[in-house]
């Protein structure tokens, strides 16, 4: 298995088709690029609010139409703070269901989009090494 490139959150921010032009999402720490899928993804469109970041947590909650306060680029937290709760993997907390339900959406990434790279929760594990 080849070795994954290792992404911090503040570092998959910038793949969001703006800043650098691929877009990519992450799920349980694994980044997939949706780049190919532009008509979902893309600057301005439906799903473009997931675009780097890792979205586990807002999978599991069903949190995929997010209000103007809550995740447009205009206000929530979550969009512009890379550290917000609901720019995570962790899931720990949630039920069996809210499991089933972000395993249920590995598969659908997995069978459509590449594994590009991992991300790690800290940014000091970077600098560390």
């Amino acid at each position: 298995m080849r070795q994954l490139p290792i992404f911090t959150r503040l570092q998959l921010l910038q793949y969001n088709g703006i800043i650098r032009p691929e877009c990519y999402v992450a799920i349980k720490g694994f980044i997939y690029d949706v780049s190919n899928n532009t008509k979902s993804y893309g600057p301005g469109k439906a799903y473009h609010k997931l675009v780097g970041k890792d979205v586990s947590r807002l999978l599991a909650l069903n949190k995929l139409n997010l209000s103007k306060q809550s995740g447009s680029p205009n206000g929530g937290e979550w969009w512009v703070n890379p550290f917000h709760k609901e720019n995570t993997w962790y899931i720990d907390d949630l039920n069996e269901k809210q499991h089933g339900l972000v395993e249920k959406w590995i598969g659908f990434f997995k069978k459509r989009y590449k594994i590009v790279g991992i991300i790690v929760d800290h940014e000091f594990l970077l600098s560390m090494n």
